[in-house]
C-alpha cells in the first residue's frame, strides 16, 4: 500500500518537472529542454498509471 502512495507522488513530481522544463524551453527559447520536458511527462504519466493500476 505504502509503495503505491510513493509511485502517485513521483509521478505528479515528475509531471511538474516535465511542465516546468517546458516553460523553461518557451521561456529561454532552447529547443532542447523540450525533449527533456517530453521525458519527465511521458514518465509520469507512466507512474502515475501504475499507482494508479494497484486500485
Amino acid at each position: 500500500m505504502e509503495q503505491r502512495k510513493n509511485l502517485k507522488g513521483a509521478g505528479a513530481a515528475f509531471l511538474g518537472s516535465g511542465v516546468a522544463f517546458l516553460a523553461a524551453s518557451l521561456l529561454a527559447e532552447q529547443p532542447a529542454f523540450i525533449g527533456v520536458a517530453c521525458a519527465f511527462l511521458a514518465l509520469g504519466v507512466v507512474y502515475l498509471g501504475k499507482a494508479r493500476q494497484g486500485r
